[in-house]
This record gives C-alpha cells, sequence and structure tokens, in this order.
C-alpha cells in the first residue's frame, strides 16, 4: 500500500502541476487571440486537454484517498474544493463559448475577458491549495 500511495502521490502532483502550467498558458494564449476562427479554434484544441488533465487529477486523488482509508483531513476538503470551483468555471466557460456568434464581437470580448479571469482564479486555487496543503503539513 505504501509503494501505492507513493506513486499515486507523484503522478497526482505531477497533473496538478500540469494543470497549473495549462492554466498559465491559457491566460496568456487567449489575450492574442485576433479573430473569431483563431479563438474557435484554440478553445477547441486546449478544452480538452484541460479536462483531461482535471479527470487525471481526480483520479489520482481518489487513488490517494481509497489508500488513506477515506479519512477526511482539512488538505483534502480544500482540494477537492478547488476541483470543484475549476470543474464548474469550466463549465461555464464552454457555455459561454457555445453561444458565441462570429458577428457580435461585444460578446467575443466579454468571454475573453471572463476566461483571463477564469484562469486567473485557476491559478490563485491552485497555488493557496497547495500552499495550505504543505503549509498543514509542515
Amino acid at each position: 500500500m505504501g509503494e501505492l500511495f507513493r506513486t499515486a502521490l507523484i503522478f497526482h502532483t505531477a497533473f496538478v502541476g500540469i494543470v497549473l502550467i495549462l492554466a498559465t498558458i491559457n491566460y496568456f494564449a487567449i489575450g492574442y487571440s485576433l479573430g473569431f476562427d483563431k479563438l474557435r479554434k484554440r478553445v477547441r484544441t486546449t478544452l480538452p486537454i484541460y479536462y483531461m488533465f482535471l479527470a487525471m487529477v481526480i483520479f489520482t486523488g481518489l487513488v490517494l484517498f481509497s489508500v488513506a482509508k477515506f479519512e477526511m483531513y482539512q488538505s483534502v476538503i480544500y482540494m477537492i474544493l478547488t476541483w470543484f470551483v475549476i470543474l464548474l468555471t469550466t463549465i461555464r466557460r464552454y457555455k459561454k463559448f457555445k453561444s458565441l456568434k462570429r458577428e457580435d464581437k461585444r460578446r467575443i470580448i466579454r468571454f475573453v475577458k471572463f476566461s483571463k479571469r477564469k484562469y486567473l482564479i485557476d491559478i490563485i486555487f491552485i497555488l493557496v491549495t497547495m500552499a495550505l496543503v504543505y503549509g498543514l503539513k509542515g
């Protein structure tokens, strides 16, 4: 069990780091979209990747949670809440994206602003959760 926990923890930490890197890249890349077609292509390319790594984070987290005999620690609650906030804001972003029209420049600008704010919130939540989790262990 100890080996499974260590391996899952390594993967979990790596996947959280990848989600953090993806959020940072998306934060900077979303502002440089010149037109609707490039924005649409960028969102349709990055969103499945983002969802895939979010799924990997929750899967490895569930493996760790089960190996820890489903004991609810404060750090586990922080991580679950962070994951849900990121998931819900990502779903909301996708709904906004689906309603965009090529002609509606104002809504496209609002979508880009919302996306930048969403990724900034993701970055902050991940960093704060990591600080709290590692701060609680020390």
